[in-house]
C-alpha cells in the first residue's frame, strides 16, 4: 500500500508479519516495514506495518491488536502527570556508606521557610513502625525526638517523621514516611564468577496492564523495554481471573484451588506461611529477599485473606505502607478512584523507592530477589497508566544508572489486563483482559555465559507461554551456579508440561499444554452467533450461579440473579475449521456468552460447554468472569470468590 500525504499519522497500513533481524548481542529485533512515497514539498512520517499475530502456529493463533485502532481512539485521551507536592523533604534518611547506617538529615533552610522565621525553635521526632505479626499489619512505638545527624538504630525498618513548632506540637511543619533498608553483610562463600554466579531477580509489577495497553498508554516505557537485552513474551497468556491466581501460579506453581486441596486452606491463619513461595527457595539458595505492594487494603495476600503470620521475606514493606496510609494525608486526583498521593509523594513511589533502595544496597555483592508491585495507578482505569509513562521510565533509567542491569535479571510484568470499563466493550476486549505485559531482561554477562538460554528465550517470545513457565524459570535461575549433582527443585505442580523459558518451547503448544484454562485461552477464535437459539445458554449459566450461591449458604443474603439481556454469544471455531463457513448447529460445542443480570446490572462473561440436544450447560462457576465492579454490590460477604457473584440484598439499587 502506497500512501502520500502531509504529516501522516496513520497507525495501520496493512497487517503482515514483521521482518526479523538479530543485533550484535544476539537479540531479536523487529522492524516495522512500511512503504511511503515522498516529495520535496511534503513531510511524511514513517508508516507502521503491524503483524497479524503475537503467536502463529497450527495450534495457537493469538491475534495482534493495534493499540490505536479506531474504537480506542474514539474514547481514549492520554492523561497528564500530576505532582503531589512542590515541597522538598524536611527530614531525609541518608545512607552513610562508610558507617553502613542511616543518618537523619534535617533541611534547616526549609524549616526556616516553613516557620517564616529563623528565630523560632522546632522539634522533630519519629515513630518507629514495627510489624504486627498477628494481623500482618503494623504497630507504632512512642515518639523519639532527634536532632541533626541522628544515627537511626539498626533494628528500625520504618519511620514516620514529624517536625513541629517547639511549644506547639499541633503546629506541624511536615509529616513524612520512610522505609529503610538496613544493611546486613553477605554470608561467606558468595561467588561472582560467571559459572558459579546466581543472577539477582527483580520483579517490577504493575497491576492490570495488558501488552496492548502498555503500547497505547506508556509508549516511552514500552520503547525502553524493547531495547537491547530485553525480551517481550508476546505469547504470554494469563491462567486466572484476577491477581491472586496469576501471582500464585508464578510464585508457587499452584493454582489457589490445588494449593487449598493439597497444602492448606489459605483462608485460615498461618496457611500462607506453609505454601512453598519462591522466596523460600531463594532464601535457601543464599538470596536476600524483599517484597512490597501498595494499596494495602487490596494487597494480593491480604484482601479477603488473613495474610502472613511470619514475615515472608527479609525485607517486607507492608507494615510501613499501612502506617503511611494511616498517618499521612491521602489525596485522589480528579480522575482517580484510588489514592494517588500519600503525603508528599505518589502512592506507588513508597514501594518502588523501597525496591530501588533494596537493589542499590545489595546488588553488587550478593544475589537478591525482590517483588515490587503497584495497584494504585492502574487497577481501576486503563487510561491512568498514561499519567505515569515518564514516571515509570525514570525508575528504569535510575536502575540503569545505578548499574542494576549489569547484574540482574529484571522481569517487568503484570498479572492481567483491564478487567472492567469501556475497553472491554471493544472487539479486542477479550484479548486486552487475558494478555498481560511481560518483559524479561538478561544482563550482558548472563547472555555471554548462557547463549543457549538466551537463544531459547528469544525463540519463546512468539510462542505460547504462561505463569507456570515463569515459575519454572525462577526455579531454573536458583539452580544456576549450583553443584552438578544437587537435587532439582520441584517444577510447577499444576502444569506438568510447563518448563523454564530458558528451554525452547514447542511451537505447536496448546493452552492445555501451558496450563491455561479454556476460559482464558486466546489461541483459538470464537465466532459471534446471530440466531436467537443461542440465547438459551445465558439463562442456564445464571441458574448455575444461583445454585452456586445456594450451595454456599448465601441465598439468604445474596439476591437471586435473573437475565437482563445478552451482550453476545460466540461459538468456538477450531483452527482446522474454516472460520467463514456457514454455521451448522452442533450437538455439543464450546461457547462464550456475555450477559447482564438483574439486580444492579452486573455483567458476566462465561465459557461453557453446551449440549444443544439436552440443553445442559457444563461450567465451573468460579471461572465465570465478573466484568463490572462488585465493590458496591457485595459488602455482605467476605469471601473474595463469592463477592464476584453475590448481589447483596442490602445493596440492591434497582
Amino acid at each position: 500500500m502506497r500512501m502520500v500525504g502531509k504529516k501522516l499519522s496513520l497507525n495501520l497500513v496493512n497487517q503482515t508479519n514483521e521482518s526479523e533481524y538479530v543485533d550484535d548481542d544476539g537479540d531479536l529485533l523487529t522492524e516495522d516495514v512500511g512503504e511511503v512515497e515522498e516529495s520535496e514539498e511534503q513531510e511524511v512520517t514513517k508508516v507502521r506495518t503491524l503483524p497479524l499475530y503475537y503467536v502463529d502456529s497450527s495450534k495457537c493463533k493469538i491475534p495482534y491488536v493495534d493499540p490505536f485502532g479506531p474504537d480506542t481512539l474514539a474514547v481514549y485521551t492520554p492523561m497528564k502527570f500530576e505532582t503531589c507536592s512542590n515541597e522538598t523533604a524536611l527530614v531525609t534518611p541518608i545512607f552513610n556508606h562508610n558507617m553502613k547506617r542511616y543518618v537523619l538529615h534535617i533541611n534547616e533552610t526549609l524549616a526556616t521557610i516553613l516557620l517564616n522565621s529563623s528565630d523560632i525553635d522546632y522539634n522533630c521526632y519519629y515513630l518507629e513502625i514495627v510489624r504486627d505479626q498477628a494481623h500482618d499489619s503494623y504497630n507504632s512505638l512512642n515518639r523519639k525526638y532527634f536532632s541533626q545527624g541522628f544515627v537511626v538504630p539498626h533494628h528500625v525498618q520504618g519511620l514516620v517523621v514529624t517536625c513541629h513548632k517547639f511549644d506547639n506540637d499541633s503546629f506541624v511543619l511536615q509529616h513524612d514516611g520512610y522505609s529503610v533498608i538496613q544493611y546486613v553483610p553477605p554470608p561467606p562463600g558468595i561467588s561472582n564468577l560467571p559459572g558459579k554466579r546466581k543472577p539477582s531477580v527483580i520483579m517490577f509489577g504493575i497491576d492490570s496492564l495488558s501488552r496492548i495497553n502498555i503500547r497505547r498508554t506508556m509508549p516511552k516505557t514500552y520503547n525502553y523495554l524493547t531495547g537491547s537485552g530485553w525480551y517481550e513474551m508476546q505469547g504470554y497468556n494469563k491462567i486466572g481471573d484476577n491477581t491472586f491466581p496469576n501471582l500464585m501460579a508464578i510464585l508457587t506453581g499452584y493454582t489457589p484451588k490445588t494449593a487449598k486441596e493439597l497444602i492448606c486452606d489459605w483462608d485460615k491463619d498461618g496457611c500462607l506461611d506453609r505454601i512453598p513461595f519462591i522466596w523460600h527457595y531463594m532464601k535457601n539458595a543464599s538470596y536476600l529477599t524483599a517484597m512490597g505492594e501498595d494499596e494495602s487494603g487490596m494487597a494480593t495476600f491480604n484482601y479477603c485473606k488473613p495474610g502472613f503470620v511470619q514475615q515472608p521475606t527479609d525485607y517486607y514493606a507492608r507494615p510501613q505502607h499501612k502506617a503511611f496510609e494511616h498517618f499521612l494525608d491521602k489525596w485522589k486526583c480528579a480522575e482517580c478512584e484510588m489514592t494517588y498521593c500519600i503525603g508528599r509523594r505518589i502512592t506507588s513511589s513508597y514501594i518502588y523507592d523501597f525496591g530501588r533502595d533494596f537493589v542499590n544496597r545489595y546488588v553488587d555483592e550478593r544475589p537478591i530477589f525482590g517483588l515490587f508491585w503497584s495497584n494504585s495507578f492502574s487497577h481501576n482505569d486503563y487510561r491512568m497508566t498514561s499519567k505515569m509513562d515518564d514516571y515509570i521510565l525514570q525508575y528504569m533509567l535510575d536502575f540503569e544508572t545505578d548499574g542494576v542491569f549489569e547484574q540482574s535479571i529484571m522481569i517487568f510484568l503484570s498479572d492481567h489486563g483491564s478487567r472492567y470499563g469501556k475497553i472491554l466493550g471493544f472487539e479486542s476486549g477479550f484479548l486486552e483482559e487475558r494478555l498481560p505485559a511481560m518483559f524479561i531482561y538478561l544482563p550482558p554477562w548472563f547472555r555471554a555465559h548462557y547463549p543457549e538460554f538466551t537463544k531459547a528465550l528469544q525463540l519463546n517470545q512468539n510462542r505460547l507461554t504462561s505463569n507456570f513457565d515463569l515459575h519454572n524459570t525462577l526455579k531454573h535461575i536458583i539452580e544456576l551456579g549450583g553443584t552438578p549433582d544437587g537435587p532439582a527443585l520441584p517444577r510447577s505442580n499444576d502444569c506438568p508440561k510447563c518448563h523454564s523459558l530458558f528451554y525452547t518451547h514447542d511451537p505447536e503448544r496448546t493452552c492445555d499444554d501451558a496450563g491455561i484454562p479454556e476460559h482464558f485461552c486466546t489461541c483459538v477464535p470464537y465466532k459471534r452467533l446471530k440466531g436467537k437459539w443461542a440465547s438459551r445458554i445465558a439463562p442456564k449459566v445464571i441458574d448455575r450461579i444461583n445454585e452456586y450461591l445456594e450451595r454456599r449458604n448465601l441465598s439468604e443474603i445474596c439476591s437471586t440473579l435473573t437475565l437482563s439481556y445478552i451482550h453476545r454469544t460466540e461459538i468456538k471455531i477450531e483452527l482446522e475449521e474454516n472460520f467463514h463457513d456457514e454455521m451448522s448447529t452442533k450437538d455439543v460445542a464450546i461457547y462464550r456468552t456475555k450477559f447482564k443480570v438483574r439486580p444492579n446490572g452486573a455483567d458476566f462473561y462465561a465459557t461453557v460447554t453446551f449440549n444443544n440436544v439436552t440443553e445442559n450447560v457444563d461450567v465451573d462457576v468460579e471461572t465465570i468472569s465478573r466484568t463490572t465492579s462488585y465493590e458496591r454490590d457485595a459488602t455482605c460477604v467476605s469471601d473474595k470468590m463469592a463477592k464476584l457473584y453475590c448481589i447483596c440484598k442490602s445493596n440492591v439499587r434497582d
